[in-house]
């Protein structure tokens, strides 16, 4: 930033910092830690923004900063905005750390996920250094000598970043997000400020491993007094979980356009529920700094502190985190729940419309959850055949029935019996027969209904119970005691199809069976001549 020139009377006064040995060394010392943190190599260090490559979050500064593609908190919204998708609650984070020469850095977080699927966040960095003395000098022009040194008072270094984030997940396993933030820098008289947009990705390769990838600075605006420009920086993360997700490995690559290469690697160990140990190496291969620390994780407060070391000696950054309202996942559980209990009703009302409409809600409120993709293709199927089934006649009641046991999915066994009820007592629709079989299909029933043939009173069940009549005199007796089941399932006291049950079994020599389904016809119907006579030869 260049320096400001304040017009005065002959001769020329220059208004400049000139700062004493100790003010001196801090600001060594302050451009020393950010190009530490920059991961800076040869010939890379004052780079504009540099204090945006610091890290935030005793969490992520203890794995050495390698967290781009970990990002499952509230400082997402600084490392990699497409992280703030896995943000479940509305969480807090805030961190203050004192570094070195008395500079503070400061952040703030706050993050808001929604119904939606989408997570915002606002969050704010801000690093600060004070108490340099600012002199005015006049200058002889004849000499270009100080003519006169004044105390002017003292000036301050500030640099805050204030941002918007949003991070979504656009397929089950694929994140994106994008962030806003406008740098603002102060230093003495002099100010300038930077509009920049940022952007990442997030790829769940298998059950362990994720990816991450993304540019920060893509897109950068600029005013003030400044010639700077931000630059931009491509970023590439790793992260391995292991041993039931116990322990995070994790790697990251910053690289600066026409600039220098950053490497960190990271772990994290959950000793337990709620402690954690971490480590991380920053700068590899010429590595600039050391770290390690600890989380403490409770039900909605977590407390992480990270110790690093390097030449300028070692510092603590402490944060904490508060988790507060429902979580997204319940939300969403809760919303599924609804929409499904509302489909049912609509279900059972005959309104299939309906019924479609918030089985496709609850997918919009849970997109990975396949039971309800299932259900909503099975409704598909359904009208497909039957668009709808309103009224009170007793086969429409039944045809409901069937639709909502073959959508639930549980037991298609109750959605056969049903829709074949239906069809027994209106055995004339064919879109009826045409969503029985494919039922019948789905649930493996080996003998499906066909439609009817002979005179119009000759019914579903009459149908049934002559195949099984037939099959008995065709010696196809397992087909027999089939068949009469499927009859038995609609009309469990149907004599006829019991005796003909009976018989099968006899004849397949399953006489204990035989006799068990006879004594049922006794009961059904003890004058039963024929079945009574039959027992008592058995007996003798």
């Amino acid at each position: 930033m260049p320096a400001k020139i304040a017009r005065g009377s002959s001769p020329v006064r220059c208004a400049r910092a000139l700062v004493p040995v100790e003010a001196m060394a801090r600001a060594c010392a302050l451009i020393a830690l950010l190009a530490s943190a920059a991961g800076a190599q040869t010939g890379s260090g004052g780079q504009p923004g540099a204090f945006l490559t610091y890290g935030v979050g005793g969490r992520a500064l203890a794995m050495g900063g390698a967290y781009y593609a970990i990002s499952d908190d509230a400082s997402a919204a600084y490392w990699n905005p497409a992280g703030l998708s896995q943000v479940q609650r509305k969480e807090v984070t805030t961190m203050q750390a004192t570094l070195f020469q008395q500079t503070k850095l400061t952040y703030f977080s706050f993050a808001y996920p929604t119904k939606g699927g989408s997570t915002f966040a606002l969050h704010m960095t801000q690093l600060a250094n004070t108490g340099f003395e600012q002199v005015d000098v006049v200058l002889n022009p004849a000499t270009n000598e100080p003519a006169s040194i004044t105390a002017g008072g003292s000036f301050a270094d500030q640099q805050q970043a204030m941002g918007f984030a949003w991070g979504k997940n656009v397929t089950e396993t694929v994140s994106f997000g994008m962030g806003l933030k406008q740098v603002t820098r102060k230093l003495g008289g002099s100010s300038d400020n930077f509009k920049t947009l940022d952007i990442g990705a997030m790829k769940q390769m298998g059950s362990a491993y994720r990816l991450g990838l993304g540019m920060q600075n893509v897109f950068a605006m600029r005013t003030g007094d400044t010639d700077d420009k931000l630059p931009v920086v491509i970023k590439l993360g790793n992260s391995l979980r292991l041993f039931k997700e116990r322990l995070t490995l994790a790697a990251d690559i910053n690289k600066v356009l026409n600039g220098s290469t950053d490497l960190r690697f990271g772990g994290e160990y959950w000793v337990s529920r709620w402690f954690a140990f971490r480590f991380g190496l920053l700068g590899l291969p010429q590595i600039q700094e050391t770290d390690f620390g600890f989380g403490l994780n409770f039900k909605s407060f977590s407390l992480d502190v990270a110790q690093g070391i390097h030449d300028l000696g070692s510092s603590t950054r402490f944060s904490v985190s508060f988790r507060f309202g429902q979580s997204r996942t319940d939300r969403s559980t809760t919303q599924v729940k609804n929409f499904i209990k509302q489909a049912m009703e609509a279900f059972q009302e005959g309104n299939f419309a309906l019924a479609a409409q918030r089985f496709n809600q609850a997918q919009d409120a849970a997109p990975g959850n396949k039971q309800v993709a299932q259900m909503i293709a099975r409704l598909g199927n359904v009208t497909n055949f039957v668009p709808q089934a309103t009224g009170g006649e007793e086969y429409v009641t039944f045809i409901r029935r069937g639709a909502i046991a073959y959508v639930d999915g549980r037991d298609l066994k109750v959605s056969v019996n049903a829709l074949r009820y239906a069809f027994n007592k209106n055995p004339r629709d064919e879109k009826l027969l045409g969503l029985l079989n494919m039922v019948e299909r789905e649930a493996g029933v080996q003998d499906a209904t066909r439609r009817l043939e002979g005179p119009e009173q000759f019914t579903f069940i009459d149908q049934k119970v002559f195949d099984a009549r037939q099959s008995i005199y065709d010696g196809k007796y397992d087909a027999a005691v089939r068949r009469s089941q499927d009859v038995l399932d609609l009309e469990p006291n149907n004599v006829t199809a019991l005796e003909i049950m009976g018989s099968a079994f006899f004849l397949m020599d399953q006489k204990d069976k035989a006799v068990a389904v006879w004594r049922r016809v006794l009961e059904i119907d003890p004058n039963n001549r024929s079945v009574r006579e039959f027992l008592q030869s058995i007996r003798q």
